[in-house]
């Protein structure tokens, strides 16, 4: 694990993961469960339970349910990484609350704790930018896959362009650590403000990730950076 510039059990990471994939799993042996749980209307109506149950539950089937597992553990682990475990659940419950408020106006109904992703995806996007030292190197990478993900659910072609473009330089990105972090970030920035401007929910959730990052981030106890090539103590 050290090689790839992580230290420390994880240990917010795998409760979330665990409590998630737990309710996100039993909503396919639990009849009416998934619609008990989601955001709908109802939720500005008395039902204000779904706004936060609907990050518990997904609506996008199998496939949506692996991805956003995945992509919970894969950058909750790098996020877990560069903040202090309180700082880990703001900026998930953060960006997952803005993320389901924004959907009551631009998508009334669903659920899913991909919004609440997308906190850990601004997390790991401010650290990039300003070149946290305990930001592993293989960061970049599931933050931009994360990003075209995300674009290719509203736009398939450009999502799919930038989800071809990482594959094609994920190699030299791991074994040459390329300075990609910026880039990364940028990108990450550029999505969620054309995400925003298409009403698609998630946009909203990633700009909310990156400001409450902004300031999260750099309460973070700057500590020994984990890079082996360095000899010296950075701080953020």
């Amino acid at each position: 694990m050290k090689r790839l510039g992580l230290v420390g059990a994880p240990v917010v990471t795998g409760v979330v993961f665990v409590i998630t994939a737990t309710t996100s799993i039993a909503q396919f042996y639990v009849p009416g469960m998934l619609e008990a749980w989601q955001r709908t209307p109802q939720g500005l109506q008395g039902e204000a339970w779904r706004t936060f149950t609907a990050l518990l539950v997904q609506d996008g089937g199998v496939v949506g349910t692996l991805s956003n597992l995945a992509f919970l553990l894969i950058l909750g682990v790098l996020a877990e990484q560069i903040l202090g475990r309180w700082q880990w659940l703001v900026c998930y419950l953060g960006a997952g609350l803005v993320g389901e408020l924004a959907g009551y106006a631009w998508q009334p109904n669903g659920a899913g704790n991909s919004v609440a992703v997308c906190g850990l995806a601004g997390a790991l996007a401010v650290a990039l930018w300003t070149q946290h030292p305990r930001a592993p190197r293989l960061t970049p990478l599931p933050l931009v896959w994360w990003c075209g993900l995300l674009l290719a659910s509203q736009w398939l072609w450009p999502g799919g362009v930038l989800l071809v473009a990482v594959s094609v330089l994920t190699r030299r990105m791991l074994t040459r650590s390329l300075l990609v972090g910026r880039a990364a970030a940028a990108a990450a920035a550029v999505v969620a403000v054309a995400l925003v401007a298409a009403e698609n929910l998630h946009g909203a959730a990633l700009v909310a990730g990156i400001v409450i990052a902004v300031v999260v981030v750099r309460a973070a106890r700057p500590v020994q950076a984990l890079d082996p090539t360095l000899t010296t103590v950075r701080t953020s």
